[in-house]
């Protein structure tokens, strides 16, 4: 469970919240601008996240890009695009969950 700061004062608001839509209900609650809050998990929180995220939406694109690597070689247009498209999701997963 994460809980929620003012960026603006360093004060915690709530605890207990577990996603970004939770949260922002939470500021707008207790009356806190948007854009002036984050979402703090603990630090094993954090990674617990991120593999579960990676599990989900990046394995498979991994795999894909190394067997386009394998195949095809490292210049070619396909795995050019599979390795974009597997570093895309994995930084979409570290930006849902980023480290304090």
């Amino acid at each position: 469970m994460a809980v929620l700061k003012q960026i603006s004062t360093g004060r915690i608001v709530a605890g207990g919240l577990t996603n970004q839509e939770s949260a922002k209900k939470m500021a707008k609650n207790a009356g806190v601008a948007e854009g002036d809050y984050q979402l703090v998990f603990s630090e094993k929180e954090i990674l617990d996240y991120r593999r579960e995220g990676y599990a989900q939406a990046c394995d498979h694109l991994f795999i894909d890009y190394m067997a386009n690597l394998t195949e095809l070689g490292d210049t070619a247009q396909a795995t050019i695009d599979a390795k974009q498209a597997w570093l895309s999701a994995r930084a979409s997963v570290k930006a849902s969950f980023p480290k304090s």
